[in-house]
């Protein structure tokens, strides 16, 4: 690694994208997603570039002051990713381990691992000790809480567009019958060839949890995911004792702490990290340990560029889940082929701007 990888500025650039397809859950409903560009400049001229995306764009500008923040001391100094993130966990302990703090340095951890695999010539795979292969993934990109009707044909164009095996039925409907007609209407689409996945959003109070897993219990999904508030461990290994359908959890873990006491507590049978929320690529490796240490299976949450190299070195690697969300500012959004993400072999993770989309939808 002969590049001079001494850490010399942070450019932060913030978009608001539109979706193709709008995103209606429990948690809100969405017709763009901001996104906080990062690309952190060295003296040899190598740039590790990172997105996050921090859901709210008023939350954005907050990311973004934190952020600089924790790179200010970093300056002058030679890109090391993993002294870099525990120093900075020490220094976001006074504001918390977790929220805003946690994504910026997540963020840039993201982008000093892109540098440091830049200047080793290798992609980012390969730099973390694994090869580059195809990467089962599932199309999370709609099925949302829209009319039920429209359900059918937007699984098979989901299917179709990568020739996706999986796709993924947001529920949570006012009653539970309709959620029960969402699932068969989506599982009939897809065909038997294609898995199920659900995800509640939270949208559930307990005792109706438990009501409405049962109703579907049946159904064949892959996995039931946040029914209640995600952080309610106990009544969640309540949830998984009683149910036969896997229970997942993980994209609001927030770093490997969360995940260790979910697996403790007997929470949930899968998890699905979110790499924004478990601490970048750091976060993750440290994470994926504990999971394979526990025998779970590990899927990933959003991001999928980075995601893909991160599930290469996942022990206990199961889906990764896609979206084209960043594609409209990506110079060469990754390709799709028979429901496989293919990495690009090409030295870091993969990610460049389309500067041109980017001042478009400049935030």
């Amino acid at each position: 690694m002969s590049a001079d990888l001494k850490l010399s500025g942070v450019n932060i650039r913030l978009a608001n994208v539109p979706l193709n397809r709008p995103v209606v859950s429990r948690v809100g409903a969405f017709d763009r997603w901001a996104f906080v560009c990062v690309d952190v400049e060295t003296a040899g001229g190598i740039v590790g570039r990172s997105y996050i995306a921090p859901y709210l764009a008023q939350h954005a500008p907050a990311v973004v002051l934190c952020m600089q923040q924790l790179a200010d001391p970093l300056r002058g100094r030679t890109i090391a990713p993993v002294e870099f993130f525990d120093e900075g966990m020490k220094r976001i302990s006074l504001l918390g381990k977790s929220g805003i703090a946690l994504y910026a340095l997540a963020g840039l951890d993201m982008a000093f691992w892109d540098a440091h695999a830049k200047a080793a010539d290798l992609p980012l795979a390969r730099h973390l000790g694994g090869t580059l292969a195809p990467v089962k993934a599932y199309n999370s990109s709609g099925l949302w809480l829209g009319p039920i009707d429209r359900l059918a044909r937007e699984t098979e164009d989901l299917v179709r567009e990568g020739g996706f095996s999986a796709v993924k039925v947001r529920l949570g409907r006012s009653e539970a019958y309709e959620d029960r007609q969402a699932v068969t209407e989506v599982i009939s689409a897809a065909g038997s060839d294609v898995a199920v996945m659900c995800d509640f959003n939270q949208g559930l109070g307990f005792s109706e949890a438990r009501r409405r897993l049962r109703l579907l219990d049946d159904c064949g999904l892959a996995w039931f995911e946040e029914p209640i508030a995600y952080h309610d461990f106990d009544r969640y290994a309540d949830l998984t004792a009683r149910t036969g359908t896997p229970i997942m959890l993980g994209e609001n873990f927030h770093g490997p702490h969360d995940l260790t006491e979910a697996l403790t507590r007997r929470a949930c049978d899968m998890v699905m990290p979110d790499v924004m929320r478990i601490g970048g690529v750091t976060g993750w490796i440290r994470a994926a340990a504990i999971a394979d240490a526990f025998g779970v299976e590990m899927s990933s949450h959003l991001f999928p560029e980075i995601s893909a190299h991160l599930m290469r070195v996942t022990p206990s690697a199961h889906w990764l889940e896609w979206t084209d969300w960043a594609h409209p500012i990506l110079k060469d959004p990754f390709e799709v082929r028979d429901g496989d993400v293919i990495l690009p072999d090409v030295p870091g993770a993969g990610i460049d701007w389309d500067e041109a989309a980017l001042e478009r939808y400049r935030l």
